[in-house]
């Protein structure tokens, strides 16, 4: 396939044997299909488009799929591939932001020749794309690439050396019209995943990466200042946070744990909310663990998780797609389906997401042993 080629789909539907509930395939099986990290835009609604990233030509390209007409279409065609994780839509403006090795472009949502905005610097590493609410610039963390000795080939073997070499690291932030650039912060810490306010895009949630019990996660800087402060005052190995993200109306969102005693296997899982002030804090907790992932709707009324421990002892709780409301201080929890996945790649992880009318839930799973995209109706 090259640019423009169209792939038509057949979407393939059964029900859940455990709860009923109808599940649509939306990929094809071939190679591994999935949507980009689950915290950022996947989805351009005035299109009905998804945007997927796919290796069915042998290398991760970006495809926009458009789901009433149930084509592929593809974007890119990089040839060292693309950031399978770090693309986004940008919004408003009908294209894609993406990173192919440390080389950031845009790309019409139509097809055509992508534009390149701007360069990594040499020994630096990207990470995961990060629109303001009108598509205008994006904002994310470059690291320092170093060599590592930790290295199993199992996900996250490198962690806690990465974290403890305090990789020098920038947040950056990058016009889309003209490729103007400017740094926001920066420090010799392991920065990753980046956040920015869909209703102030001057308001930029930064995370220390590593083991969340191991770091101070959320951080903000206000990027028309410099200013930056610790979000949610973590505990050193008492407290861990991550996951977070924007809710539409301009909440952070983050999976809260907490324990009694350092090295302790028995940790209390909340979910937080909390303005980027550091105001409006409200936590829910979950009677047993918590989902991996967690994703609300634009209403903030119900929230969609990819694993499920509604019960003490429920053994398959990680094989299960989750809904979850907020009832008084708790998060009440319920199976949605299942998707058995293997969890053993990052892009085997079911990071789900609703869809932009909140009717549906979209999630990843390599269950048929190739990554694809699911879709499942968010009733409860």
């Amino acid at each position: 396939m090259a640019v423009g080629d169209v792939a038509v789909l057949e979407f393939t539907t059964q029900s859940d044997a455990d709860t009923g509930v109808e599940v649509t395939r939306l990929t094809d099986d071939r190679g591994d299909s999935i949507f980009p990290y689950f915290t950022q835009p996947v989805f351009a609604p005035e299109r009905d488009l998804l945007l997927v990233s796919s290796n069915r030509t042998g290398q991760w390209q970006l495809y926009g799929l458009n789901l009433t007409e149930r084509k592929l279409v593809q974007l890119t065609d990089e040839p060292d591939g693309v950031s399978h994780h770090g693309a986004t839509i940008l919004p408003t403006r009908g294209e894609a932001a993406y990173f192919a090795g440390g080389s950031l472009k845009r790309v019409s949502l139509n097809g055509g020749r992508a534009e390149e905005l701007y360069r990594v610097p040499d020994g630096f590493r990207p990470s995961i794309l990060a629109p303001t609410s009108d598509g205008s610039r994006v904002c994310f963390a470059y690291s320092e690439a170093l060599a590592l000795s930790t290295e199993t080939g199992k996900i996250y073997s490198t962690m806690k050396e990465r974290l403890f070499r305090r990789p020098a690291c920038v947040v950056m932030r990058v016009s889309v019209t003209d490729g103007s650039a400017e740094a926001l912060w920066g420090e010799r810490e392991w920065i990753s995943h980046v956040n920015v306010s869909p209703v102030d895009p001057n308001v930029v949630v930064f995370c220390h990466e590593g083991p969340w019990h191991l770091v101070q996660r959320l951080w903000v800087v206000r990027a028309d200042t410099h200013e930056v402060w610790p979000l949610l005052q973590q505990r050193p190995r008492l407290d861990r946070s991550g996951h977070e993200y924007f809710t539409v109306g301009g909440r952070l969102v983050t999976q809260w744990s907490t324990c009694v005693v350092p090295g302790s296997s028995h940790w209390v899982h909340y979910n937080a909310l909390v303005n980027p002030d550091g105001t409006g804090l409200e936590m829910y907790r979950y009677d047993v663990a918590a989902p991996s992932h967690i994703q609300t709707n634009s209403r903030e009324d119900l929230f969609v998780g990819d694993a499920c421990h509604h019960e003490a002892g429920f053994r398959e709780g990680r094989q299960f797609m989750c809904l979850v409301r907020h009832e008084g201080d708790r998060a009440v929890v319920k199976p949605l389906c299942r998707h058995d996945t293997s969890w053993v790649t990052q892009h085997s992880h079911p990071h789900p997401v609703f869809s932009p009318d909140d009717e549906h839930v979209v999630f990843n799973s390599d269950r048929g042993g190739r990554s694809n995209i699911y879709r499942a109706p968010a009733a409860w």
